[in-house]
């Protein structure tokens, strides 16, 4: 499903992923079920983040979800990827649009990380602004239904596909 994911969003163009673990918050109903089911791993606050494994899921190994959700960002970030989403757009601005906004925001991070701690990062918003112009203005009617879906866009009720370790 992890790899069904990224290629998705990948084809539809999608320019910035945000990708998260599930992650059980003290005082949830999901903390204590899985609290109950013995499945905490540790009680590290500082790693209830979203980014880290809390917790045993089913049906993979608490590393083998770390591994898979690092590799998601990997792939939606490889340079072979964001030409493909590029390619996905119609018009050239767009396509520009999409690698500066998708490869500016992962494959420089250093360099917005400098420029934010300088001050010098206002001198970036003409381009910024260029290369955002036409965000967003493409329509949810030309987008395929994600791998988790039916064909109608809509999450299956029974049966049907789930991310594995991400729904418990």
């Amino acid at each position: 499903m992890f790899d069904r994911t990224v290629d998705w969003a990948v084809r539809q163009g999608i320019e910035t992923a945000t990708f998260h673990i599930m992650t059980p918050y003290p005082g949830t109903g999901l903390f204590r079920r899985i609290e109950a089911e013995g499945r905490l791993m540790h009680r590290d606050w500082e790693l209830y983040d979203t980014r880290h494994v809390v917790y045993e899921p089913r049906g993979m190994t608490a590393r083998q979800l770390s591994d898979r959700y690092w590799r998601a960002y990997r792939d939606f970030y490889r340079w072979g990827n964001l030409w493909r989403g590029a390619a996905s757009k119609d018009a050239l601005g767009d396509r520009v649009r999409h690698l500066a906004y998708a490869g500016g925001w992962k494959k420089f991070e250093r360099v917005w990380d400098v420029l934010i701690r300088t001050g010098q990062v206002l001198h970036a918003l003409p381009l910024l602004e260029a290369a955002l112009s036409s965000f967003g203005t493409r329509g949810p009617s030309q987008a395929a239904a994600p791998p988790w879906c039916d064909d109608r866009g809509r999450r299956p009720r029974s049966g049907g596909a789930r991310v594995k370790g991400a729904a418990g």
